[in-house]
C-alpha cells in the first residue's frame, strides 16, 4: 500500500471522527433540554467522572496511550458542556 493510499485512509478515519463528534453534540444538546426540564445543572461532576474513567480503562484495554485519550475525553465533554450552554442560552456558541 502507498503513502499516499494509508493517508487517505486516515483522512477518512478523521472524517467519521468528526461526524462522531457532531452526533455526541447533537446528543449534548438533547441532554440539555431534559437538564432544563428536571432542574438540573449543567456541570455533572460524577458523570463527568465516570466518561472519563470509561475511556481511560478502555484506552488501557486498547493499548493506546490512556492519558492521551483522557485529555481528548476532557475537550469532548467541554464541548458537550459548552453546547448545553448554548442550548440554555448561557453559550458562546452560534
Amino acid at each position: 500500500m502507498s503513502l499516499d493510499a494509508v493517508r487517505n485512509e486516515i483522512r477518512e478515519i478523521d472524517e467519521r471522527i468528526i461526524d462522531l463528534i457532531a452526533e455526541r453534540q447533537r446528543l449534548a444538546a438533547r441532554i440539555a433540554r431534559l437538564k432544563q426540564e428536571e432542574g438540573l445543572p449543567i456541570r455533572d461532576g460524577p458523570q463527568r467522572k465516570a466518561v472519563l474513567d470509561r475511556a481511560f480503562t478502555y484506552a488501557v484495554e486498547s493499548r493506546i496511550d490512556p492519558v492521551a485519550v483522557r485529555s481528548i475525553f476532557e475537550i469532548l465533554i467541554d464541548m458537550n458542556e459548552e453546547r448545553q450552554r448554548g442550548c440554555s442560552g448561557d453559550g458562546n456558541l452560534p
